[in-house]
């Protein structure tokens, strides 16, 4: 059985999406009233359009599907995937720093692996996620010094939490 889940997406990034396609189409417009440049014209719409057609290409859509072993990520074309078993720990985050994969808000979950990659994920419920997360991996618990209910971990694998 596997559940997918879909991207939350913040008002604030549909207004950056918003401002930067009218200024892209602006730029085209500005050159083709310009009567010096008529040949650039189709340069830079071209070029506007090719650069908008590779965002698409990389974010849209954005799922997470969670499977009885794996968390598989896609983010457009792009695929990733960390296995249940090999996860350590899972946090709640709200973080404006870029993350791995296509989260359309600083409102995320990080996971962590065995082998230290992280995957920060922006479902569009949160904590809906992170308890289907810890059904799928009943090896994480809450972690000690967190604040309540935003962090979990393998406390015999996790060196963040591990005591000496």
């Amino acid at each position: 059985m596997s559940l997918s889940w879909p991207a939350r997406v913040d008002r604030w990034v549909i207004g950056v999406l918003t401002v930067s396609a009218l200024a892209m189409v602006a730029v085209p417009v500005a050159v083709a009233l310009d009567p010096t440049a008529r040949g650039d014209f189709w340069w830079v719409a071209a070029m506007t359009v090719a650069i908008w057609g590779l965002v698409a290409l990389l974010t849209l859509p954005t799922r997470y599907e969670l499977t009885l072993d794996e968390l598989r990520v896609r983010s457009g074309v792009l695929r990733t995937s960390v296995r249940w078993a090999d996860v350590v720990r899972v946090e709640l985050t709200f973080s404006p720093v870029s993350s791995t994969t296509a989260a359309w808000t600083f409102q995320r979950v990080s996971l962590v692996a065995r082998n230290g990659r992280t995957l920060e994920v922006g479902p569009r419920d949160r904590l809906g996620f992170v308890a289907e997360v810890l059904a799928r991996a009943p090896h994480l618990v809450e972690a000690p010094g967190a604040a309540r209910g935003r962090a979990w971990h393998d406390p015999a694998r996790d060196r963040r939490w591990r005591r000496p």
